[in-house]
């Protein structure tokens, strides 16, 4: 099984049968994102291994405070202290001091002053350890995440097309972050952890062995709860990550076609359809978040038993007050970094299975990529010869379909005229603006531009080189300035001016509140249909490229719009070879030559007059399209 092909359950699978194998992947592949932040990850480490010391040390100083405070007034400096790992001190002779010198009221204040201080300074080391690896794990994140958009933004159209939105923004923006997250906190719990449990052992070993292991003859029992329930919500994570994914695709669904869903009142529907996606991921992830937090109460009730063992044990041995207390302060210091411990194998069970998701976009190569040696066109004059050429859509799964969409296609289009492309819908005309993009690649034959095939031209050097206005206009949720300004991003103000009067566009930008500044709404909502077409063509026109596909720019407009629209096509078209999609006879009569196609083949040619001659297909589309058009 591939990670492309693998589905979130059957993910799930594979990670139950090779756990090991995944987290090598993890570690092998995002070690390059890691890489460039090395010297601050390796900080988070090290001030996370002197915390962990920090711990051990901080058991020998109550140690020492305890023997000196708990002995009660009459205690002296000069009282031999057995300290774990350090062995007998005597303070008056370290000091020099008066062996029969009482401590006093102040030195049990500033012995006691020393707790604090010492819990300070270990939390202090901890959270200038957490600080450096969240930094590390947002700079990690920001660059999978950059990567993953690039991946997906390369893909081809055909990717686009058979994928849901919904899933691409899940794994860009949510599986990044739940790998990222539950990956780096893992190796930081890895890295410090068993590092104070440990040093806290190895103290409390020094101090009392019995004591020690009768408090820890219960701490294998903590595992086992852990390894089953991980076996029981591994599919849960999947699962949780499925609805996810459904519920953002109902959610872009449902904001991308609201016109649509408030023309046939369906918005119960869609809000049921959301809660359905919402209710199965809250239940999946309350099946993740209580087998985590199930964890922590079984961990401290085994830890309790343990405690319990020894303190029967101090009642037998009859164990110092001191002794004990600082035993058991120890114990607490242990079990908190074991219960983490206890949750690692989780956390690195989502982690992943969301690296597994993330893996499978950032592997994906693009259908259609760069030839080694494409070439960057400087200039075009706008001879296309098409040759031959046949193209079938495709399956999901890679199989071409039955109906061919374009068949043996053969045409030469001279620079600087103008072709009109008609036919019944489905005959292949959108089909062939699409390979003329290089949107997909020809089954056979070729496409050339001024003599270079398409295939060994650069894409973004193909495509400079294309302007297009569809029926169906995009405008970003920005300013008028900033739409008409993705024509050519590094034009000026004066051109973007210019460029919409040429469009016929500056007088109703002029008369919107806030002018070239005033936001157009999500998919250009606060403007009409003809107002959006001439900020396309204003668009096309900062574009200045010499080759225009026109896919039915006027179909949808009002008589007076498409006035409009039709006087700023032909400033726009002047001098540049144009193919038109066209559906209005104004359109075709002015065509240097008509395209007549069907069934993906071009089944005449020639002038308006010529094919209401000889072609009974073009006279069959002239009755029914623009007959009444006709003067």
């Amino acid at each position: 099984m591939s990670l492309k092909s693998a589905s979130p359950t059957s993910l799930s699978d594979l990670l139950e049968d090779d756990s090991k194998a995944a987290l090598w992947i993890m570690a092998r592949r995002f070690w390059p994102y890691l890489r460039p932040v090395t010297g601050r990850f390796l900080w988070g480490l090290g001030l996370g291994i002197i915390a962990a010391a920090s711990n051990g040390v901080m058991i020998i100083g109550l140690d020492l405070i305890f023997s000196l405070v708990l002995d009660g007034k009459s205690a002296t400096l000069g009282k031999d202290i057995d300290l774990p790992l350090v062995g007998i001190i005597n303070l008056a002779e370290i000091f020099h001091l008066d062996e029969d010198r009482q401590i006093g009221l102040m030195g049990v204040v500033l012995a006691c002053s020393g707790i604090p201080v010492m819990m300070f300074a270990s939390r202090f080391l901890n959270y200038l350890s957490n600080y450096c690896i969240f930094w590390v794990g947002r700079k990690v994140l920001y660059q999978v995440r950059s990567d993953l958009f690039a991946r997906v933004m390369s893909q081809s159209l055909g990717f686009f097309n058979q994928s849901k939105a919904g899933h691409l923004i899940q794994t860009v923006f949510n599986q990044s972050a739940v790998a990222q997250v539950n990956a780096v906190t893992s190796i930081q719990i890895l890295a410090n952890r068993p590092l104070s449990i440990i040093f806290t052992l190895v103290v409390l070993l020094s101090k009392d062995p019995t004591f020690t292991l009768l408090s820890l003859v219960v701490f294998p029992l903590c595992v086992a709860p852990v390894l089953i329930i991980g076996r029981r919500v591994r599919k849960a994570g999947a699962r949780e990550q499925a609805e996810t994914g459904a519920m953002l695709v109902n959610m872009q669904e449902a904001f991308s076609g609201i016109r649509l869903v408030k023309a046939y009142s369906r918005e119960e529907y869609e809000t049921k359809r959301f809660n359905r996606s919402s209710g199965e991921m809250m239940k999946n992830m309350l099946k993740w978040n209580r087998a985590m937090e199930l964890v922590s109460p079984i961990v401290e009730s085994v830890a309790s038993i343990g405690l319990g063992a020894g303190l029967v044990y101090a009642w037998y041995t009859d164990l110092p007050l001191e002794d004990f207390l600082v035993l058991v302060m120890a114990l607490t210091q242990l079990y908190p970094p074991a219960k983490e411990l206890s949750k690692v194998h989780l956390n690195l069970q989502k982690a992943s299975l969301a690296t597994r998701t993330v893996l499978a976009v950032l592997d994906r190569e693009p259908d259609i990529k760069d030839a080694p040696d494409a070439v960057e066109l400087s200039s075009v004059e706008g001879a296309i010869r098409i040759q031959n050429v046949s193209f079938h859509y495709k399956e999901s799964d890679g199989t071409p379909l039955e109906r061919a969409a374009l068949e043996n296609v053969t045409l030469n289009l001279e620079p600087g005229k103008f072709y009109a492309l008609v036919g019944p819908s489905g005959s292949g005309k959108s089909t062939l603006f699409s390979l003329l993009l290089r949107f997909y690649d020809v089954d056979r034959g070729e496409i050339c531009v001024d003599g270079h095939d398409i295939r060994q031209i650069s894409q973004n050097s193909l495509r400079n080189h294309i302007g297009i206005v569809s029926q169906d206009t995009f405008l970003f949720h920005d300013s008028i300035r900033e739409n008409i300004r993705y024509g050519r991003l590094d034009a000026t103000d004066e051109e973007i001016i210019e460029a919409a009067k040429r469009a016929h566009a500056h007088e109703f930008i002029c008369e919107i509140q806030g002018g070239y500044d005033a936001v157009v709404g999500d998919s250009g909502a606060n403007l009409s249909g003809g107002q959006k077409q001439r900020l396309s063509i204003a668009r096309s026109i900062l574009k200045n490229a010499p080759i225009l596909l026109l896919d039915e720019a006027t179909s949808a407009l009002d008589t007076e719009s498409e006035k409009i629209i039709q006087e700023a096509i032909k400033t726009l078209s002047a001098g540049k070879t144009v193919i038109a999609i066209a559906h209005r006879l104004s359109t075709v009569l002015e065509a240097d030559q008509i395209l007549v196609m069907r069934e993906g083949e071009v089944a005449a040619r020639g002038t308006h007059q010529e094919l209401l001659k000889s072609s009974d297909l073009y006279q069959k589309l002239y009755q029914l399209q623009f007959q009444d058009s006709d003067q």
